[in-house]
């Protein structure tokens, strides 16, 4: 006779065996940050998977933590310039990277975006929870009062659908928070100061959001986030002009 034992039992266990690997991500995460803190009160790196590559730099390319490399100095505005896709959307590595001028943080993927974890999972630093660049951000906020994270992406223009998204050189938005007077100043400085097509969602513009980046659930309640998308035009023109790479990092960081 099938009992209400049998019938709850494959339930309960599958309930116990996602509990458990959760568990056992919540521990490892938990202890990742532990040792991000340890090197950013230090500087010393105890964590096995981790790599110096510079006095303030360290890297990882451990797939459970979906990789990730971390730059942090003590000068600079207290904002996090970030490239969870260096890989798949080309140049926003570089253009983060001379945002970290004006930065204490720089943060960026160091494995495919595509690339799966021991659980099959893709490690997508916009979606993956338990990753090296969300336990940094995490313990930075630690450290200071506020901050911003800025993090920046890139598109193809013939992959949009609206008319909008396809003759916009950035498209700025706040996740899934409507846009406050910040990211209106920002959008502004780039139309008047750099003659850019800067529009923002979901006021100006219906696509590229980031409404369901992981960001929007774990970043700190003292950190403020500004999802920024590069059009494939502008980004190779930001690369190649360093003055105007420069006046955008000016407008972004207002």
């Amino acid at each position: 006779m099938m009992t209400l034992y049998n019938t709850l039992f494959p339930f309960v266990t599958l309930l116990a065996m996602s509990f458990s690997t959760y568990a056992k991500e919540a521990d490892n995460y938990a202890s990742l940050k532990k040792q991000l803190s340890t090197w950013l009160a230090s500087s010393n790196v105890v964590y096995a998977d981790f790599t110096i590559t510079q006095p303030v730099t360290i890297t990882t390319n451990d797939k459970q933590a979906a990789g990730g490399e971390v730059k942090f100095k003590a000068s600079g505005k207290q904002c996090v310039a970030y490239a969870p896709h260096r890989f798949y959307d080309i140049h926003t590595y570089r253009i983060a990277l001379a945002l970290f001028e004006h930065c204490q943080v720089f943060l960026a993927n160091t494995v495919h975006r595509n690339t799966l974890n021991l659980k099959g999972q893709k490690t997508d630093l916009g979606k993956y929870r338990y990753s090296t660049t969300n336990a940094f951000i995490d313990v930075y906020s630690q450290t200071v009062d506020t901050f911003t994270i800025y993090q920046i992406h890139g598109f193809d223009a013939a992959k949009r659908r609206t008319k909008e998204a396809l003759n916009a050189d950035v498209i700025i938005s706040r996740g899934n928070k409507y846009p406050n007077d910040k990211i209106k100043q920002m959008s502004q400085c780039l139309v008047q100061k750099l003659h850019l097509n800067s529009v923002i969602y979901p006021i100006e513009v219906k696509e590229l959001g980031g409404t369901k980046n992981i960001l929007n659930t774990v970043a700190p309640r003292n950190s403020h986030f500004f999802h920024i998308e590069l059009s494939n035009t502008l980004r190779a023109r930001l690369i190649k002009q360093p003055t105007l790479m420069s006046q955008f990092n000016t407008c972004i960081t207002l």
